[in-house]
C-alpha cells in the first residue's frame, strides 16, 4: 500500500525521544510527510488534571443558554468567548457543536493606526466565579500546559525536518503572543433535529496555525481523518494521549513537506450522549509577511505528489502576503455576527456577506 494511503493514524511515545531519539525522528518524520496526524502519549500532562478539565468544560455546557451567552463571542472583536450551537456551517452545511474559545490572557492594545490583526488580541470572557468555582483557573492552567507541551513538540518536529530544534519557533513564533483553544461539545443526534443532520463539523484543515493538540475528553467516536487517497479514517479517543495534527500555516512555512490533512467530526451516534473535546493551537506569528524555511534536499523529495481533500483553502494567497489579515478574515467568516459588529467595512471590502450564515474554519 503506498504511504499516502494510511489506515490508522499512529501513536508516538514522548519519552522516546528521550531515550531512542533517532527512532522517534524517524516515526514523527513519517507521521509529518505521510499522515499529518499522530497521537502522543506520556506527553507529562496527568490523567487527574485532564479529569478535572473535562468536569469543568461539562460544567460549562451545562450551564443556561442565558448565562453562557453572557461570554458570547458576540461581546467582544477577539471572536474569544462562546458560540452557540449551529453558529457555524462547513462545507454548506450546518456545524452541530457548541463552542467556548479562550487563549492566554493579553490586555487589548489595537488602536485605529494599528494593524486590524491586533484587534484578535485582548482578554477572555469568563463566567462568575460563583457561577462555574474553579473554571477559569482550570483552563487557563490546561492553556499553559498544552502551550509548554506544543513548543517541546515543534523542537522536535524541526528536528525531524532536518532543521536546528528552536529553528521554526524562533522564526515563526512570537514570544507571549496569544494562542487560542476551544471547549467543544458535539451533542448526540438524537438530541438534535432531524433537520440538522450528523455534522459536527465538516471537512477543514486547521487555518493557519502551526499545530493542533487535542484531547478526546470521552470515549465516543466522532474525529475523522481523510487519507491522501480520499477515504475517512476513525481517529478513536485513545486514554490518555493528544491528538496532534498540522496545521495550513506549518504545511506552507515548511514548503508543503509537513501535511495539513483534511478531518472532520460526526455527531455521536443515539443514546450515547454528548461528546467533549478540548483543542489547543499554537498559532504562527501574525504581525508581517512569512516565508517559508529552507529545507534539506532530502526530506523535499519525500513530499507526496498527490493529497486528495474535502476541504478548500479560503483566502489561502492572502496567507502568503498578510498572514494577519488571513487570520481577521477566516474568524469574520466563521463568525459572522462578530464581524458584522467589528469589521463590517473590512467583510465588506473582502466579499463577505455578514448577513449570511458563518462558513466555519
Amino acid at each position: 500500500m503506498a504511504a499516502t494511503d494510511f489506515t490508522a493514524i499512529p501513536v508516538l511515545d514522548l519519552t522516546q525521544a528521550s531515550t531512542n531519539k533517532d527512532a522517534f525522528l524517524a516515526e514523527l518524520q513519517h507521521a509529518l510527510i505521510h499522515i499529518g496526524f499522530f497521537y502522543v502519549k506520556n506527553h507529562g500532562i496527568t490523567p487527574a488534571f485532564l479529569s478535572s478539565l473535562t468536569k469543568q468544560t461539562v460544567g460549562y455546557f451545562d450551564l443556561s443558554l442565558d448565562e453562557k451567552l453572557k461570554t458570547d463571542k458576540v461581546h467582544s472583536p477577539t471572536f474569544l468567548g462562546y458560540s452557540v450551537q449551529g453558529n457555524e456551517i462547513t462545507k454548506d452545511k450546518k456545524d452541530n457543536r457548541e463552542q467556548f474559545d479562550f487563549a492566554n490572557e493579553l490586555p487589548a492594545t489595537w488602536i485605529e493606526a494599528h494593524h486590524i490583526h491586533e484587534r484578535l488580541t485582548g482578554p477572555n470572557l469568563w463566567p462568575d466565579e460563583d457561577v462555574l468555582p474553579g473554571f477559569r483557573q482550570s483552563v487557563l492552567s490546561f492553556h499553559r500546559q498544552a502551550q509548554n507541551l506544543a513548543e517541546v513538540l515543534t523542537k522536535l518536529i524541526a528536528e525531524a525536518l532536518g532543521l536546528e530544534p528552536n529553528a521554526l519557533l524562533d522564526r515563526y513564533v512570537l514570544p507571549g503572543q496569544q494562542h487560542r483553544a476551544k471547549l467543544i461539545k458535539y451533542p448526540a443526534v438524537d438530541q438534535l433535529d432531524p433537520r440538522d443532520g450528523t455534522q459536527g463539523v465538516g471537512p477543514h484543515r486547521n487555518t493557519a496555525s502551526l499545530l493542533t493538540f487535542l484531547y478526546q475528553a470521552n470515549d465516543l467516536p466522532g474525529l475523522q481523518v481523510q487519507n491522501h487517497a480520499g477515504a475517512w479514517i476513525d481517529a478513536p479517543a485513545v486514554p490518555d494521549t493528544f491528538v496532534v495534527n498540522i496545521g495550513t500555516g506549518l504545511e506552507y512555512l515548511v514548503q508543503n513537506v509537513a501535511i495539513a490533512t483534511t478531518h472532520r467530526v460526526l455527531n455521536p451516534p443515539p443514546g450515547r450522549g454528548p461528546r467533549y473535546s478540548i483543542p489547543f493551537f499554537l498559532g504562527a506569528r501574525l504581525d508581517k509577511k512569512l516565508a517559508p524555511i529552507d529545507i534539506p534536499q532530502r526530506i523535499l523529495d519525500q513530499r507526496p505528489q498527490i493529497v486528495v481533500t474535502d476541504s478548500g483553502h479560503q483566502f489561502g494567497k492572502v496567507y502568503e502576503n498578510d498572514p494577519g489579515l488571513y487570520a481577521v478574515l477566516n474568524r469574520i467568516s466563521s463568525h459572522r455576527d462578530v464581524g458584522a459588529k467589528f469589521y463590517a467595512r473590512l467583510a465588506k471590502e473582502h466579499g463577505i456577506i455578514t448577513a449570511s450564515p458563518s462558513t466555519g474554519y
